[in-house]
């Protein structure tokens, strides 16, 4: 005799789940329970919930498949809602399961241990936020959630399930066939005409490439378009890897430079915005990252491709949008177009002069001890935002950030989530002191379910993103900026982690070579001076 909680585990089984990953509660146990009895999904532990669903996060960001998390009501839910809010900004399919106090004690003040009112609390950050209450909703409650998080724009669903609910015993039924996954969404006809008469008139075309290109498979026929326009190709922070930075047409993103809070970035922006007369974005939602606090200027005729018809005309006007999947417009598009390759009227320079860290290229460094196919995960420190501008990639879903929700600590534990979804990757997280006193204690998760990453942490004593707001904008009234760090070394060790110390680029890619070879976690500290960005 089963219970709910089998029929939980057989249907994620049902939809390619391989993977969990949580930290387990009173009100979880009987899904734990069903998780010991199968040999289908493989258990993954975290120190914490919020690493636990950042795990699910970087699994989903690496696999292109949704990420499964558990994490008990209340405390656990609530640890987890960071995480899940990131995925839902980032359009990631991430779907939490928490348990819930018994069915007789719902509602506020129960007095039950763990009471709390979920459903309304993660209605803001999800697609879907439901609660299975019998046996005849299993197979029903899970699919709805499946189908949220992965039809039209991707993103979170939330379900939770009361422990008594779980418990209960609904013998073996047949297997219930899964519903037809629904085809991504087509382009009006009309729409794709519109918009090959439009880029028919640009002498000038330009393409910005955001997160929706990976997301719907897309990168080919990107690559296609810019080749048959001849378009420089610029993108977003979730897009960076939707071109590889191989192609010559590849322009990096729409700023050269940042600040440490986004403002003042005129300066910055790529010349390519003001010598284009066209631009097509496909799959970007113009963000205030993307665009420097919208100090981008895009030009006067604008077309926008966008599965997310909220997202046309938000923060420019468009001449023309097309609500509808990147890829199958992309080609139907290239159906209208010439066949015969335009050639580029402006072949992308490289900066004169690349940004980097204070007297360390760790940029090239790292990009000549990785693989092609290799995984950078980048945390919230200044180190992440000079990759994002200037660290190539060769391959999609090898380059993972939280851009939208700029979450602190993401680093580790999404590592650790891309790799258990891509095993024979090479994973690289980089992480600044501040991020890693957030979620370093999943090194211990690290060794314990043998996933292998090496952790490029940043050592400069300071918060210092937040450092250098209070000296740009507060005339160096700092507070709270300034760290007491442990000694990291040790910290490793205690972990059973191997470390290495470093202050110099030559040390850093002798160490960095020889944290990847040893197959096993590891650090490599780089240590620097206090310094502002």
């Amino acid at each position: 005799m089963s219970t709910i909680a089998d029929a939980i585990v057989r249907r994620l089984a049902a939809h390619g789940v391989s993977h969990v990953f949580g930290y387990p509660g009173g009100q979880l146990t009987p899904i734990y329970d069903a998780l010991h009895r199968q040999n289908d999904i493989r258990h993954i532990l975290a120190r914490h919930e919020q690493a636990a669903c950042f795990m699910a996060d970087g699994y989903a960001r690496a696999s292109g498949k949704p990420g499964v998390c558990l994490a008990v009501c209340g405390p656990g839910a609530f640890n987890a809602a960071t995480p899940l809010a990131t995925a839902f900004t980032d359009s990631v399919p991430v779907l939490l399961i928490s348990g819930q106090v018994h069915s007789g004690g719902l509602g506020a003040r129960s007095g039950y241990y763990h009471e709390n009112e979920q459903l309304a609390a993660f209605s803001g950050f999800t697609k879907l936020s439901l609660r299975l209450n019998d046996a005849t909703e299993v197979d029903d409650a899970v699919d709805r959630a499946f189908a949220a998080m992965t039809e039209g724009r991707p993103g979170t669903a939330f379900l939770e399930v009361p422990v008594d609910v779980q418990r209960t015993e609904v013998g073996d039924p047949a297997p219930k066939p899964l519903p037809a996954a629904q085809p991504p969404r087509a382009p009006a006809a009309r729409d794709v005409e519109a918009l090959a008469r439009l880029l028919s008139t640009w002498q000038r075309p330009l393409l910005l490439a955001g997160g929706g290109v990976v997301t719907a498979g897309a990168e080919k026929q990107l690559a296609d378009l810019a080749t048959r326009l001849g378009a420089p190709v610029l993108h977003t922070l979730m897009g960076k890897a939707a071109l590889t930075s191989t192609h010559r047409l590849k322009a990096g993103l729409p700023w050269l430079k940042a600040t440490s809070d986004l403002s003042n970035m005129e300066a910055f922006m790529s010349p390519l915005l003001a010598q284009a007369d066209g631009l097509l974005a496909v799959g970007c939602r113009f963000s205030q990252a993307a665009t420097g606090s919208w100090a981008m200027k895009p030009p006067s005729s604008l077309a926008h491709i966008d599965i997310d018809p909220a997202e046309i005309g938000r923060h420019y006007a468009t001449t023309l949008g097309v609500v509808a999947d990147a890829a199958r417009t992309l080609e139907e598009l290239l159906e209208r177009l010439p066949t015969s390759p335009r050639p580029p009227w402006l072949l992308p320079d490289p900066p004169a002069r690349a940004w980097q860290l204070p007297d360390l290229d760790l940029v090239g460094s790292l990009r000549q001890a990785l693989p092609r196919d290799a995984i950078v995960v980048a945390d919230i420190t200044r180190l992440s935002y000079i990759l994002l501008s200037e660290f190539p990639v060769y391959e999609s879903r090898t380059f993972l950030h939280p851009a939208g929700f700029v979450s602190m600590g993401f680093g580790i534990p999404a590592a650790l989530g891309a790799r258990a979804a891509m095993p024979q990757c090479t994973i690289v997280v980089v992480a600044g002191d501040g991020c890693f006193l957030m979620s370093g204690m999943e090194l211990a998760s690290a060794v314990q379910e043998r996933l292998p990453i090496v952790v490029v942490l940043i050592n400069d004593g300071s918060l210092s993103l937040i450092k250098a707001i209070q000296h740009r904008r507060y005339n160096d009234r700092f507070i709270g900026v300034d760290l007491k760090n442990p000694d990291f070394a040790m910290f490793a060790r205690s972990f059973g982690v191997r470390s290495w110390q470093v202050s110099d680029d030559a040390a850093f890619k002798d160490a960095l070579a020889h944290a990847i070879a040893c197959g096993a976690p590891a650090l490599v500290e780089v240590r620097l001076p206090g310094s502002l960005a």
